[in-house]
């Protein structure tokens, strides 16, 4: 009876990633939590509306608003502070910073289009509040990984992001116009219309 060699794993590579997989799943989980709970927040006590505008929030809600935002931001910093080898700005803090900045600001603007792409789509309330959860991370992930260390990876994100946007696009009528009248809702101030 012949026995197979033991095959030796290779522990190198995966420690050299180990700060990489660590970004983009903090990342993920962190774009999923705090916007899914933002969408929450925009949803409930909603009327006829497909979210609440900002202005017929309560204090308190604006409050909440205004510290999950700050929380998304802290905590993608705390990431990115601890995970500064995975990417390939420099080893500073500044460079923590611009990273946190990116991707916590373009990961929104990619969610916010997610959302509006969903509500123009008619997702039911509690579909869009699933995809806000599990899959609200995405667009933060992708930003995060355009700014990891391997050049494949920056291809492979940029290209993802460019099929899910044109996915998106393709899903709606009129996507400029739609996207405009949602951020017009958003911000409208509180009319009798």
């Amino acid at each position: 009876m012949t026995t197979r060699p033991k095959r030796e794993i290779d522990t190198g590579r995966w420690i050299k990633f180990a700060p990489m997989r660590l970004q983009l799943a903090g990342t993920w989980l962190i774009g999923s939590v705090v916007p899914g709970t933002i969408a929450v927040l925009l949803t409930h006590d909603r009327g006829d509306l497909p979210f609440r505008p900002l202005l017929m929030l309560s204090g308190l809600e604006v409050l909440a608003l205004l510290l999950l935002g700050v929380t998304l931001f802290l905590a993608l910093f705390a990431l990115g502070w601890r995970t500064i080898d995975a990417s390939w700005l420099p080893d500073q803090p500044r460079a923590v910073v611009l990273w946190a900045c990116l991707v916590g600001g373009a990961g929104l603007g990619g969610w916010a289009f997610a959302a509006a792409i969903t509500l123009a789509a008619d997702f039911s309330l509690v579909a869009q509040l699933i995809l806000a959860y599990t899959a609200g991370g995405l667009p933060f992930t992708l930003l995060a990984a355009m700014l990891a260390r391997p050049p494949r990876l920056n291809i492979a994100a940029a290209v993802l992001a460019a099929v899910a946007v044109l996915t998106g696009l393709a899903m709606i009528e009129l996507p400029l116009w739609t996207l405009v009248q949602y951020l017009n809702l958003l911000a409208a101030p509180v009319t009798g219309r």
